[in-house]
């Protein structure tokens, strides 16, 4: 009998301990509360006045630089990667066909005539400065992505508003030279505008459209690290 009432007691003094505990979790959890969205403790908080830091979310910053003032409005026309023909083309009369590999930046009505001044979009070397058809002045740079070499092309320049020559260094955001007179020889007879093409690697590649899609891996959208 003496063992039996030993077990009864030793199982009502198990089950009052656990009864216990749980009342003692479930008003822990009452007293705790959410500050900056971390759970607190209100006894923490009312001895210690400890409140958890709040950390400012992290804004990203854009990778590349402007190439020219109010760059994004001056996107209407050729993007990267859209397949351009005579018949769709945004720009009549169209002497090219394919994939644009680049992306136009297109000038305001009042600058027609005006100096317009093309910056740096990167830190970086020039690699090439001289004339090209379908180009008419053309500057490339070579920079660098996420530790990756690239080669950014900047086309329809005045080439003799180029001050700096191959082998200078130019500085993000630092003036290149001016855009080329539009239908002239330092535009190759197009509109005045500025194309500008990044391709992956150091080897200069100035093509302004590829003719097949999977070509276009090897280029990329210099518009996507410019506006975040």
């Amino acid at each position: 009998m003496d063992k039996k009432i030993f077990f009864i007691a030793a199982v009502v003094a198990a089950l009052a301990a656990v009864i216990i505990y749980n009342l003692y979790s479930i008003v822990s959890l009452k007293q705790t509360v959410v500050v900056n969205n971390l759970p607190v403790k209100v006894k923490d908080i009312a001895e210690n006045q400890i409140v958890p830091e709040k950390k400012d979310p992290i804004t990203p910053v854009p990778v590349f630089g402007l190439p020219l003032e109010q760059a994004e409005e001056r996107i209407t026309k050729k993007k990267f990667g859209q397949y351009i023909t005579s018949q769709n083309s945004p720009v009549q009369p169209e002497k090219f066909r394919g994939y644009h590999t680049g992306t136009d930046f297109e000038i305001f009505l009042e600058e027609l005539n005006a100096n317009v001044p093309v910056q740096a979009i990167c830190d970086g070397k020039i690699a090439l400065k001289k004339t090209a058809t379908g180009y008419g002045g053309i500057l490339v740079e070579n920079c660098e992505l996420d530790n990756q070499l690239i080669t950014v092309i900047y086309g329809h320049l005045k080439l003799a508003s180029i001050a700096k020559k191959a082998g200078d260094t130019l500085a993000k955001g630092e003036e290149i030279g001016i855009l080329g007179k539009a239908f002239s020889a330092e535009t190759s007879g197009e509109r005045k505008h500025l194309h500008l093409g990044v391709h992956k690697g150091s080897a200069v590649d100035i093509r302004g459209y590829v003719q097949k899609e999977a070509e276009l891996a090897n280029w990329l959208d210099a518009v996507r690290n410019m506006f975040l």
